[in-house]
């Protein structure tokens, strides 16, 4: 008997693009959807339009001369209405019944369900994303808004102890205004996520996109607005995280922080958060990343290794939270390994990421390849094979080559630095226990894995592996939303797990009421 089980929650179904079908909607989405180009992003207050004087133009990451949208960036001055605005519709969302804000997210669900294609092409598009990984990051943003929907029946249905002559009561309460800083590598699944658990647990949301994915979260942002929730309970601010982030973190009035990113940000968030004099502990929810391993054995089956660990490590571009960044190979393994590796990581095929065949787009922008452009220079003499990418193809798209490395040093950078793109480097271990020292051995705690077919490894494993999602012989990327609930610990993250059972409590007061029922009569009403 499970001790918390969503029993009538079911994951939406992916779609088969080898069915001609399928491919023939999803041109239609992406023929549609460049109509809109550039789409216009504005910042939306309480409903009403808001200008701006600063327009910053974004452009498609594999074809630079494609413009995907104008975001319209939002003020200090917009960030502080709509805080005020948010704090003024509180007590009514927190009063409005849970059913009513079920209901929306439900529909939500169904709206998100109804514009597949278009939104899977305007994910290709913005970020660079391949429509496999994309349509699994569609049904996990319905998925989030249907799951959070029946986790909140669940979590509104009172929980009563009582006793002869005492009634007592544990209930939640909405904790206030929450800020949600989202990031762009999974620019509708995690922003939707992040927004609608606060708001079916009754808190205004104030919704600050990554910069980079400011059009899909516009799309989402009007999804929401569609699906029934009062525009003064959701304010929609695109624009820069130095500026308004910051400012909208320090407020004083917002009580919950909702953050995906990077490590040195969410960071800085707790420590903000921490130092703030309030009548209230400003609470930080952070997601911050990972040097994710995967651990090869000698009993391992080393064709699934290769394939699980070629789609970690390089699936859009390595530019996930849980990808795969360090293999750490039992010697008896290490060469076989490597050689049928490095093959398999030349049988991928780089272009537009709009094609279904291709498995090696761009990374998200220039500041990006710049980055990592840099660390393989630095690290060139420990390269071991790269994918080549033909120049025409570079010089329109921000492309970076896929590199496998190799080191003897897993204290070194490559064993220790987030990279966030197309990076994986192979390390020796001398013994099982050897390769989960190695692999403990970094600040984070996010996914990791391990291939082998020896129950006391896998026991093992299970027992010592510091990760917060631990998948054993299959890939390390790719949670589910209730099947496998995701989030780290260590410097990976503070806060439960997305898509799980305690998700929701973070956006609430818990409360308990006692009450003496043995009573001498009532005052008579008057």
């Amino acid at each position: 008997m499970s001790l918390h089980h969503n029993s009538n929650f079911q994951n939406e179904t992916l779609r088969d693009f080898s069915r001609e079908e399928e491919r023939s909607i999803l041109n239609k989405g992406f023929t549609s959807i460049r109509n809109e180009f550039p789409i216009q992003v504005f910042p939306i207050i309480s409903g009403k339009t808001k200008k701006s004087s600063l327009v910053v133009p974004v452009f498609n990451p594999a074809n630079t001369n494609e413009k995907i949208a104008d975001i319209h960036y939002a003020s200090v001055a917009d960030a502080e209405e709509a805080t005020k605005e948010s704090l003024k519709f509180f007590e009514t969302w927190k009063s409005t019944k849970p059913e009513i804000r079920i209901d929306f997210l439900k529909k939500a669900a169904d709206i998100l369900r109804s514009q597949k294609a278009e939104l899977t092409a305007l994910i290709s598009l913005e970020v660079g994303k391949g429509v496999k990984d994309i349509d699994a990051e569609i049904a996990e943003a319905i998925d989030f808004c249907e799951f959070y929907a029946k986790e909140a029946e669940n979590i509104f249905q009172p929980r009563k102890r009582d006793l002869l002559g005492e009634e007592n009561v544990y209930t939640y309460i909405p904790r206030g205004v929450t800020l949600v800083v989202a990031p762009w590598n999974f620019p509708l699944a995690i922003l939707c996520g992040m927004t609608v658990a606060p708001l079916v647990a009754g808190n205004p949301v104030i919704m600050k996109p990554a910069e980079q994915s400011s059009a899909i979260a516009f799309k989402l942002f009007n999804i929401l607005i569609e699906a029934g929730i009062p525009s003064s309970a959701l304010h929609f601010l695109p624009g820069k995280g130095e500026e308004i982030g910051a400012y909208l973190v320090k407020h004083p009035e917002i009580r919950t922080i909702n953050f995906t990113g990077s490590r040195a940000v969410g960071l800085g968030m707790i420590r903000e958060a921490a130092s703030q004099d309030l009548k209230f502990v400003k609470k930080v929810v952070a997601e911050m990343g990972g040097k994710n391993a995967m651990i090869v054995d000698e009993d391992a089956d080393l064709d699934e290794a290769v394939i699980a660990s070629i789609q970690s490590a390089f699936g859009f571009q390595g530019q996930k939270c849980s990808a795969l960044s360090r293999i750490i190979l039992l010697e008896s393994k290490y060469d076989t390994f490597k050689s049928r590796f490095i093959d398999a990581l030349q049988s991928l095929k780089p272009g537009l990421p709009e094609d279904p065949s291709v498995k090696v787009g761009p990374v998200i922008d220039s500041e990006s390849k710049t980055r990592l452009d840099s660390i393989a220079s630095q690290f060139s003499s420990k390269i071991i094979s790269k994918l080549k990418i033909e120049e025409n193809q570079k010089y329109i798209g921000h492309f970076v080559e896929p590199i496998i490395f190799e080191s003897e040093d897993p204290t070194s950078p490559l064993g220790q630095t987030e990279f966030f793109g197309p990076y994986v480097t192979l390390f020796k271990a001398k013994n099982f226990e050897d390769a989960i020292k190695i692999a403990n051995n970094v600040d984070y705690a996010l996914t990791g894995g391990i291939f082998s077919r020896n129950p006391k490894n896998i026991q093992y494993a299970k027992e010592k592996f510091e990760v917060g999602n631990l998948y054993i012989n299959r890939g390390i990327t790719g949670a589910v939303v209730d099947r496998q609930p995701f989030g780290g610990y260590k410097l990976s993250g503070v806060g439960a797990k997305a898509g799980g059972p305690d998700y929701l409590k973070q956006f609430l007061e818990p409360i308990s009421i006692t009450e003496n029922t043995m009573r001498r009569g009532f005052i008579p009403e008057t």
